[in-house]
C-alpha cells in the first residue's frame, strides 16, 4: 500500500541522530540532531532540524517546539492587501527582507525577537491601514530610549516600505515617527595603568585559588590580556584558533577570522563559531605586544592540536556569558560597575589615540571609518593644547 502524502501543514516521523567530532585534546564531543519533514502550505515538502548539545530528547523537545510555532516560508510576491494585518506582513517581510539583503540568521533572528517583544501583541493584530503616524510614533515613544526602540522603528520602516511597494498605501506613515532621544553616552574613561594592574592581580588571584571542583575563571587573565594586546571584540578574542596565531613570527600576530555567536542568539542553534567577522568586515592582522605574547604562550601549555585558543574541558568554545560572569566576580567591588570585557577595547583605542593618533587607533581596531572610532570608542579630550605661542603671535601680543 503507498504510504498516505502528508496534508498541507503536517509533519511526518521526527528522526533522531548524534553527531560525534573529536576535540583538540583527543576526547569527543556529542551533538544531538531532530529532522523531520514538513509539507507547507505552499504543497512543497521541507526539511526541519534542531539541535541540542544535551540530549537527544532535548533536541527533539527544539524541534517540536519550533514546529508549533513554524509559520511557512513566504514568497516575496505574495499579494499584500489592505485586509494583511502587521503579523502577516511582519513574515512577509522578514522572508523578503533575507533573500534580498542577504541578513544573516543572526540578525534576522534578532529582528523576530524585537517582534515578538514589542510588537506582536501590541501592534500584530492591527491591519496596515489603521496603522498611522500617530499610532505608531506613540508606541515607539512609550519604549523610551532604547536600542530596542530604534530596532523596532526599523522594522516597522522596511514593513511599512514593502505596503507601499504593493499599493496598499501611497506614503510610508513611519518616516515621521521619532524614538525618544537618548542623552549623549560618554565614552568609557580608559583604565589608567595602576587599575588595569589591579585588575590584572585581582584576575589572576580568582584563577589561582584553591578549593573544590572545577575553576570557572582559569582562563580569564589570557582573556583579558588577549583584549588588552589587540583590541579586538570580546567574541572575537574568543572565536581565536591556533592556526589563527603566529607567535614565533617576526613580528608576533594574530589573524582575526571569525567571531562566536553565542547560544540563543539564533533559533535553534547552539554556541557556534561563524567563519566571518562581524558586518562581513575582512579578515585583520593585528601585530601582538609581549603582554600577548605571554597569554599564548601559557594558553598553549595547556592545550594541544588547532582548536580553539579558548577551549573548555571538552575542547569546545568558551561563551562570552561565561566569561563576563567569572569577570564581574573577579574584579574588585569598586571596579565592578565600570568594566565590562567590551570596556578594553575602548580603552586600547583611547591610549593608541593619545599616543599616536586617531587614525592608529582606527587601524587598530579595524574601523572603516575614523568616525565610528571617534564617537564610540575614544574618550573625548577635555583639556585644550597649548597654542598660547600661536595665539600670542596672532595678536601681536608680546610679555
Amino acid at each position: 500500500m503507498p504510504r498516505q502524502r502528508m496534508e498541507p501543514g503536517e509533519h511526518g516521523r521526527i528522526t533522531e541522530r548524534v553527531v560525534k567530532t573529536k576535540t583538540p585534546n583527543g576526547s569527543h564531543s556529542e551533538t544531538f540532531y531532530a529532522t523531520t519533514y514538513v509539507r507547507d502550505s505552499d504543497g512543497k515538502r521541507r526539511r526541519v532540524e534542531r539541535s541540542s548539545l544535551k540530549s537527544g530528547e532535548d533536541a527533539r523537545r527544539l524541534l517540536q517546539r519550533h514546529l508549533k510555532d513554524r509559520r511557512p516560508p513566504v514568497a516575496a510576491t505574495q499579494e499584500v492587501t489592505e485586509r494583511t494585518t502587521l503579523s502577516e506582513l511582519f513574515e512577509i517581510w522578514i522572508v523578503a527582507k533575507a533573500a534580498e539583503d542577504g541578513v544573516s540568521e543572526q540578525t534576522a533572528g534578532q529582528y523576530r525577537q524585537v517582534w515578538t517583544k514589542h510588537a506582536a501583541n501590541q501592534l500584530g493584530a492591527l491591519r496596515i491601514r489603521e496603522v498611522d503616524t500617530t499610532v505608531a510614533h506613540g508606541h515607539v515613544q512609550r519604549m523610551g530610549a532604547t536600542t530596542q526602540a530604534k530596532r523596532l522603528r526599523m522594522i516597522l520602516l522596511g514593513m511599512f516600505s514593502m505596503a507601499v511597494r504593493f499599493g496598499v498605501i501611497a506614503v510610508n506613515p513611519i518616516r515621521e515617527t521619532k524614538p525618544t532621544k537618548a542623552a549623549p553616552k560618554e565614552v568609557t574613561r580608559k583604565i589608567s595603568s595602576e587599575d588595569l594592574e589591579r585588575v590584572r592581580a585581582a584576575l589572576r588571584e580568582y584563577a589561582d585559588r584553591e578549593g573544590p571542583g572545577p575553576r570557572p575563571g582559569r582562563l580569564l587573565p589570557a582573556f583579558v590580556d588577549l583584549l588588552v594586546a589587540t583590541g579586538a571584540r570580546p567574541n572575537e578574542v574568543l572565536a581565536l584558533r591556533w592556526s589563527d596565531c603566529n607567535v614565533g613570527g617576526d613580528p608576533p600576530t594574530v589573524t582575526i577570522r571569525g567571531t562566536l555567536i553565542d547560544h540563543g542568539r539564533i533559533v535553534g542553534k547552539p554556541l557556534h563559531r561563524q567563519d566571518r567577522r562581524k558586518g562581513g568586515a575582512p579578515e585583520h592582522t593585528v601585530k601582538l605586544p609581549r603582554v600577548g605574547v605571554d597569554a599564548l604562550e601559557e594558553l598553549k601549555s595547556h592545550t594541544s592540536g588547532e582548536g580553539p585558543v579558548f577551549a573548555n574541558r571538552d575542547g569546545g568554545w568558551v561563551s562570552l556569558s561565561n566569561m563576563r560572569r567569572s569577570l564581574r566576580a573577579a574584579l574588585p567591588e569598586d571596579l565592578r560597575a565600570t568594566i565590562t570585557p567590551h570596556t578594553f577595547r575602548r580603552a586600547v583605542a583611547t591610549v593608541v589615540r593619545d599616543n599616536l593618533g586617531p587614525e592608529k587607533a582606527q587601524q587598530q581596531l579595524s574601523h572603516a571609518k575614523l568616525a565610528t572610532t571617534e564617537k564610540h570608542y575614544l574618550q573625548r579630550h577635555t583639556e585644550g593644547p597649548d597654542v598660547r605661542a600661536v595665539l600670542d603671535e596672532y595678536t601681536g601680543v608680546r610679555e
